[in-house]
């Protein structure tokens, strides 16, 4: 009985053995735990993912929404008006909820709120994810501020001319906090003669608050102003809840004065220089009667005049015909310079000695100069090194001179066409005023070409350029019929201060303000060539490196194509 068992067991085993080896598919071993898992996960959900936002109701609380997740068991809602830190309970709810309304929010605040999902994940989420990718907690932030938008001036608008005598433009738009916030409805404009002393001006609601330029936005005018007269403005925006104002953020002051923001000027040249006198007088009038006053600074006038000028080509034919290279009104020579020829655009230090109010009394320049609206100030200009000479008009194919000078309580640059009779005004910009001209790259003259650099306002800061930089220029162009833009490293070899003796570069240079320097360039490589001027060239541009004050990456371009 007990062998019949044992063979029964045995026959048993085989057949289920059998069974189980015909189930197995073709070609494969047994099932591994990779293949199980696999089939598991092709069912599992994707890993949550969680949204949160906030919006400020009609009745001042503050709604938090966010996606629903689910695997969560239960959300937490915290607040922190700290930043992302020092975060506050405010409430723990259900899976089913997503939102959630704080009622103990104040107005004009900045507020910060977590939303956290406490998870829980099945046996298949375990077995398709990994450990990191199932955290216990998920969480998301978001901000908003539950005041209104920021109202600020828009001084790009307001500097457009003035409409009438007696009137200042203010022109502002809308901002939010770089975040939600409450639509302005309204705006409180405050004046006063300095900023700590304002006064409300005008409150009213906005009626229309687009524009073409911005999303939001509009003017106001003043007209009770006095003409000439300066006065600061602030503004800020608000917005009626429950009845009542919530405002934004006051503007920053500004100042602005009663008269063109631009002042509009000409320009007469009433004297040239002869062979007695070498200075010139030019006539600068404030043509219009809503113009600001201009100051002329004595300091200015006496030591920081500068007149950048280029000879004609028939003064040049002249030269050439008498048998003088040099122009010998320009530079005193000696006689181992009498060859040397200057280059065609050259700059020169002025001061103005003399002035006069009415064009007939003349007196020396020992204070400031006021010039009111309509009203011409006399200028007698003359060289600041007694050593140069000037030329007159005739002579000259270009001739500008510029100086700073105080409009509208602020810094302008003054520019004085003087061929052209001309007068111009413009803010002074943080990059001060250069001026970079060249010699034409033309052909036969393509080994190396030489530039002009020209620092031409007081305010200036110093411009260094280092042995190193003096090495590395880079000349930017595009040919006629060529839309690659090729780029040539370029670099100096010489440099000269009058244009007439080169010295070679041994160590760093500095231009100064009102100063001006003389760079011959050349191509890196000696086999290179410099492209020269083609008809129909549209691109030309010489890259140069330096130190700008305390900018040490300051660059300047300029563009080689108009000369300049």
């Amino acid at each position: 009985m007990i062998r019949r068992k044992i063979v029964i067991s045995g026959l048993f085993c085989l057949v289920c053995g059998t069974l189980l080896v015909s189930c197995r598919p073709a070609g494969q071993g047994e099932v591994s735990s990779d293949a199980f898992t696999a089939s598991m996960a092709a069912d599992v959900r994707p890993i949550d993912e969680m949204k949160v936002s906030a919006k400020l109701d009609e009745s001042s609380q503050i709604r938090i929404s966010w996606d629903k997740v689910s695997r969560a068991v239960s959300y937490v809602v915290y607040r922190s008006d700290k930043g992302n830190t020092d975060w506050k309970k405010l409430k723990e709810l259900t899976p089913d909820q997503t939102s959630y309304v704080d009622e103990t929010a104040a107005m004009g605040m900045d507020y910060h709120y977590k939303v956290e999902a406490a998870c829980e994940y099945s046996r298949t989420d375990r077995f398709a994810y990994s450990k990191d990718q199932m955290p216990q907690r998920l969480h998301e932030e978001c901000e908003i501020y539950t005041g209104v938008g920021g109202a600020f001036w828009n001084q790009k608008a307001m500097k457009a001319k003035q409409q009438k005598i007696g009137q200042i433009l203010l022109s502002y738009s809308f901002g939010g906090e770089g975040k939600e916030a409450v639509e302005p409805e309204g705006v409180e404009i405050y004046r006063g003669s300095s900023a700590g002393s304002m006064e409300l001006l005008e409150r009213g609601l906005v009626k229309d608050i687009s524009t073409e330029e911005f999303d939001f936005g509009t003017n106001y005018v003043d007209g009770t102003v006095e003409q000439g007269k300066s006065y600061y403005y602030q503004i800020r925006a608000y917005a009626l809840l429950d009845g009542k104002r919530v405002y934004g953020k006051r503007s920053d002051a500004i100042k602005v004065q009663a008269a063109e923001p631009e002042g509009v000027y000409s320009l007469r040249l009433v004297r040239e220089p002869d062979s007695y006198r070498s200075n010139i007088i030019v006539a600068l009038t404030s043509t219009r009667k809503e113009n600001g006053v201009l100051t002329l600074s004595s300091d200015i006038l006496t030591q920081k005049v500068t007149m950048m000028y280029r000879m004609s080509a028939d003064y040049y034919a002249q030269q050439a015909m008498a048998g003088s290279a040099v122009p010998v009104s320009t530079v005193s020579q000696s006689s181992d310079q009498k060859q040397a020829k200057k280059p065609p655009y050259q700059a020169m230090r002025l001061k103005a000695d003399r002035y006069s109010m009415d064009g007939r009394y003349f007196q020396y320049v020992t204070g400031d100069i006021v010039l009111d609206p309509q009203k011409t100030v006399y200028l007698e200009l003359s060289p600041a090194d007694a050593d140069e000479k000037l030329l007159s008009s005739a002579n000259l194919s270009a001739e500008e001179i510029s100086f700073q000078a105080k409009y509208n309580e602020g810094k302008h640059r003054m520019k004085l066409d003087v061929k052209g009779q001309k007068a111009a005004m413009e803010d002074l910009s943080a990059d001060g005023g250069f001026r970079v001209w060249t010699e034409a790259v033309t052909k036969g003259q393509s080994s190396t070409f030489r530039i002009g650099l020209l620092s031409r306002y007081s305010d200036n800061k110093t411009w260094k350029l280092s042995k190193e930089q003096l090495s590395s220029f880079t000349y930017s162009y595009q040919c006629k019929n060529d839309d690659n833009l090729l780029e040539m490293p370029l670099t100096a070899e010489k440099y000269s201060t009058d244009g007439v003796k080169w010295k070679k570069i041994s160590g760093d240079l500095t231009v100064k303000a009102c100063d001006i320097i003389y760079l011959q360039l050349a191509p890196q490589q000696s086999q290179e060539k410099l492209p020269y001027r083609q008809k129909g060239q549209r691109h030309g541009d010489l890259i140069l490196s330096g130190t700008y004050g305390s900018n040490t990456s300051w660059t300047l371009k300029a563009d080689l194509l108009k000369g300049e």
